[in-house]
């Protein structure tokens, strides 16, 4: 992640402490509730991070994660990482990207700032508000009714080194060329790397298609 250090020991700790909880869940537990309980779990390890030297490292990841329950569908994301739910020849993003725009846009929508505030804040937009070890995550997207993909969905999971380097329209087609789930994300990839205009942390995506 952009502005810390750590994002590789970050977000392989935070991934592997997910599985881990996966695994040992409750079978009666909803995904809603696990994915908050989750939030708070994954949060506070990353935050309390230390190093060789018992010092603490100043770490963060964003994430984004789905389950698939029989035919519901839920998802997890906190910080720019995204979700999107493609159907034949449309694309939806599901998830807020939880930067500094995010309040931005809340602010001038409750009229707290005007037009002209807005434009000179816009500057900062990107800056995230909301990612795994900042202590103490208000910011998260959890779906509370599940979605039900049908046959044909894909569902994509991507940071932003894809999204801020493709439109949304370039994903879709790219998804949709005909090649296979596994090619056509390579392909992606390769696109949003010569396409980029700075160096992103990574471009990393995970497609699944349902039947």
């Amino acid at each position: 992640m952009g502005g810390l250090g750590y994002g590789s020991l970050a977000s392989a700790v935070a991934i592997a402490k997910l599985k881990e909880h996966y695994f040992a869940k409750e079978e009666n537990e909803p995904y809603p509730v696990f994915f908050l309980r989750m939030v708070d779990i994954l949060d506070e390890c990353i935050a309390n991070l230390r190093g060789k030297k018992g010092e603490k490292l100043n770490a963060g990841t964003t994430i984004v994660a789905t389950a698939l329950e029989g035919d519901n569908l839920y998802w997890l994301s906190v910080g720019d990482s995204r979700l999107y739910l493609i159907r034949g020849a449309e694309i939806v993003c599901a998830t807020r990207d939880h930067n500094y725009f995010l309040s931005l846009k809340k602010m001038k929508q409750d009229a707290e700032i005007n037009t002209l505030q807005y434009n000179q804040e816009a500057e900062r937009g990107e800056a995230r508000i909301s990612f795994i070890g900042m202590g103490g995550v208000q910011i998260m997207d959890i779906n509370q009714t599940p979605f039900q993909p049908l046959s044909g969905d894909i569902i994509l999971l991507t940071t932003d080194g894809l999204t801020k380097a493709l439109k949304d329209e370039e994903i879709l087609a790219g998804l949709r060329s005909g090649e296979s789930l596994e090619y056509a994300l390579a392909d992606l990839v390769k696109q949003a790397t010569k396409k980029s205009v700075r160096t992103q942390d990574n471009t990393t995506c995970v497609a699944i298609q349902y039947t």
